[in-house]
């Protein structure tokens, strides 16, 4: 038996515990919808149902169930979420990128780095940093790195301003 993405839906709305009591609520539904094309969708809704056997229509009403839950959960909805998330991680906070810190002459390194937990000297869980430090202030966060307070996502080398990242891009012409 084929049934239509709108009388999935329809199924999915208004089902109920057996076939019976779904039937009983399709028909229920009939006389207060207005509109022509819906009633005759829930009048092949019910025919189609009824000649399913009791068994296998309350396992093909219960596997509908779980299609459109299963569909709501991965909705964009979720997605979009999913994403704000992500995106709201990536945020870096500390020295900007064409701050006075980067033209320091003690600045001889630029870490990107993740706090790891709340034990960081430096803000909280999950946030995101950039900062141009001395030798002894990238030595220190070495060890915070050591100690699991953070994660280093990438480093640069400083000087005069101008950035030397420790590993080449990857090159775009090949």
């Amino acid at each position: 038996m084929r049934f239509t993405e709108n009388e999935l839906k329809i199924i999915y709305k208004y089902s109920e515990k057996n076939r019976d009591e779904t039937l009983n609520r399709l028909e229920e539904i009939i006389s207060e919808i207005k509109e022509e094309t819906t009633k005759n969708l829930i009048k092949n809704t019910i025919e189609k149902l009824r000649k399913i056997a009791e068994p296998e229509c309350g396992n093909f009403i219960k596997n509908v169930k779980k299609y459109f839950l299963n569909k709501k959960d991965n909705s964009i909805h979720q997605k979009l979420a999913e994403a704000r998330i992500k995106s709201s991680s990536a945020i870096l906070l500390g020295h900007d990128l064409i701050g006075e810190e980067r033209f320091m002459k003690e600045a001889h390194h630029m870490i990107m780095l993740e706090i790891l937990n709340d034990n960081s000297p430096v803000g909280y869980k999950g946030e995101c940093y950039r900062f141009f430090l001395s030798d002894e202030g990238y030595k220190n966060a070495k060890l915070s790195e050591q100690r699991g307070e953070i994660k280093i996502k990438s480093h640069a080398s400083v000087f005069c301003g101008k950035l030397y990242p420790d590993k080449k891009p990857p090159d775009r012409n090949r």
